[in-house]
């Protein structure tokens, strides 16, 4: 895959699967489109924010790589219907997960 933001991910994690890489990937620039759409004083902690950037990255996932999205979803369900459960740990606890919760399939 030629993609620099997908190579660069990939360098530094090589372990991971393609999965694993377009979900950070996807996580990350939801990241950026929430913090320049609500601000740099944005609460990372706010459950509400953390729910905006895993169903923006979902909504991405599934609109533009629908198959990486088939095989992520069930991850996407279980973070969000678990929020309440790992939200005081803030969204680096959902990149450490993307390894985690991939690797059980």
């Amino acid at each position: 895959m030629n993609n620099e933001k997908f190579n660069e991910v990939k360098a530094k994690h090589p372990e991971w699967s393609d999965e694993q890489v377009w979900t950070a990937i996807s996580l990350d620039m939801q990241t950026d489109t929430v913090i320049e759409k609500k601000g740099n004083d944005v609460n990372a902690d706010d459950p509400d924010v953390i729910t905006e950037i895993l169903r923006g990255a979902r909504t991405w996932l599934q609109e533009v790589l629908p198959d990486i999205f088939a095989k992520v979803a069930k991850f996407f369900d279980t973070l969000l219907t678990t929020i309440g459960e790992w939200v005081q740990k803030g969204l680096s606890y959902v990149v450490d997960a993307i390894a985690y919760l991939l690797n059980r399939k």
